[in-house]
């Protein structure tokens, strides 16, 4: 009984470690977890916001690449190092947790980020609600973070 209770004990610090340190859970939560990193580290220079307001019917569901050929709002930050939105970025992506989803849902914004020498990096998107989507092409949920940042900073801008 004690040797169960001693392994049970050193799984949990284990795992409890392992959180601690910023060990990613999943793969595209690694992915999350390098973006924040490279924002860190300055190694993100543009980003691009792409939108579809919501009040926009479409026949299917909006999917990455439907959004980056038909959206209807563009806005790009050229050089976003050391610029007015690079905290609260840099703040929304390391509070973003994802998780791997059955689907993305009906896409209604996309962020790009490219590093400075324009190659991009990755994309995010979005339903309306924030709470579903992709990481590049892989079908996430999302809890926190880059989603109410986007509504927060653009919403009013891209009715």
């Amino acid at each position: 009984m004690r040797a169960v209770a001693m392994l049970a004990f050193s799984l949990l610090a284990v795992t409890s470690l392992s959180y601690s340190q910023g060990m990613p859970v999943n793969a595209v939560q690694s992915r999350i977890n390098t973006l924040a990193s490279d924002l860190r580290s300055n190694g993100i220079e543009q980003v691009e916001v792409l939108r579809i307001p919501p009040r926009v019917l479409t026949r299917t569901r909006v999917t990455p690449a439907m959004l980056e050929r038909g959206y209807h709002y563009k806005l790009t930050i050229r050089d976003l190092r050391g610029g007015a939105y690079q905290p609260d970025l840099l703040a929304a992506v390391a509070a973003t947790v994802v998780q791997p989803a059955e689907d993305m849902g009906d896409l209604r914004w996309g962020i790009i980020f490219f590093d400075t020498n324009g190659q991009r990096v990755a994309s995010l998107y979005f339903d309306a609600s924030g709470h579903r989507g992709a990481v590049d092409s892989t079908p996430v949920s999302f809890q926190g973070g880059i989603g109410e940042w986007l509504s927060t900073n653009f919403s009013k801008a891209f009715r």
